[in-house]
């Protein structure tokens, strides 16, 4: 007998896996760092400097310096798309968020510092504080009137239109969305496509989406078949909060960045993507992104 396809980690699970890594990876370092007095009033009884540090990084031996490079990378990839969670936050949120990111990128950076503590072991725990607080975020995510919602890619409508296929792998309730560059692609492939097969089953997709509007508002989100719906989207991306290395003017790129916003604007929803194409797949991966197959 096969087995079920099991639902891949949300975006949020995957940004708390990649938090946990980041932690790991962290007291490490701080393991194998060492801390010095800095007090420059120290055995003194004039001259007094105030406001100077008291403690500070031992320098780095070249190995240890490349790993915190690394790390300090992984932190500021990580980072962005954490924030995509928390696109109106209070300021208690906002607070949060900054002081402890900003924390783990000094801690790795190690300017003249004078929240640098006595021992590596208050360091190690100030780290695993921060990434508690963090972790402790994002039980704060409002629930969403809709648990699931699904991105369908281009390729997955050629192959089958009928987007209401995926309950076996997302529950017989979710909302579809069907992004601008999705319905500008299939517009594409119907008036020009490489070969008549494309063309046609970009004619019948096609169909079968202009169909829906007969059962409402596609703007607001109408019934596919049984408690799944579908909703027309109309926003494009833009780069602002975005993975850098995401350029809009290329499709998967765009798909991805219409994705990783829309997760933003419903932040307590999970989002996942139906494709196949496995270009897409591995940039959907580098951004925390869960996708799917058809059943």
């Amino acid at each position: 007998m096969a087995s079920t396809p099991t639902t891949p980690p949300t975006y949020l699970d995957r940004l708390r896996s990649d938090l946990d890594l980041i932690e790991a990876d962290f007291v490490q370092i701080l393991a194998d760092s060492q801390i010095r007095n800095t007090d420059p009033n120290r055995g003194r009884d004039y001259v007094m400097h105030f406001g100077a540090p008291k403690w500070g990084w031992v320098p780095s031996s070249p190995e240890l310096q490349a790993r915190r490079m690394e790390l300090l990378g992984r932190v500021r990839d990580w980072e962005p798309l954490f924030r995509l969670l928390f696109p109106h936050p209070t300021p208690e949120v906002t607070k949060r968020l900054e002081e402890n990111l900003e924390l783990l990128q000094r801690w790795l950076e190690r300017p003249r510092d004078k929240t640098v503590p006595a021992t590596i072991d208050k360091a190690t725990d100030h780290v695993r504080e921060a990434g508690t607080a963090l972790r402790q975020l994002g039980e704060l995510l409002p629930p969403d009137s809709w648990a699931v919602r699904l991105v369908v890619d281009t390729n997955v409508l050629l192959d089958d239109p009928d987007v209401a296929i995926y309950t076996p792998l997302l529950g017989k309730r979710y909302m579809v969305h069907v992004m601008p560059a999705v319905l500008r692609e299939l517009d594409d492939h119907k008036r020009g496509g490489r070969n008549p097969d494309i063309r046609e089953a970009a004619k019948k997709a096609d169909r079968r989406l202009k169909g829906l509007r007969t059962n409402g508002d596609m703007r607001r989100g109408v019934r596919v078949a049984g408690d799944v719906h579908a909703v027309f989207e109309h926003i494009e991306p833009k780069g602002d909060g975005l993975p850098n290395w995401l350029d809009l003017d290329v499709p998967d790129d765009r798909l991805v960045a219409s994705t990783l916003l829309l997760q933003s604007r419903h932040p307590g929803s999970s989002v996942y993507v139906a494709s196949d194409d496995i270009n897409l797949q591995t940039k959907l991966a580098a951004v925390g992104l869960p996708f799917i197959e058809a059943p």
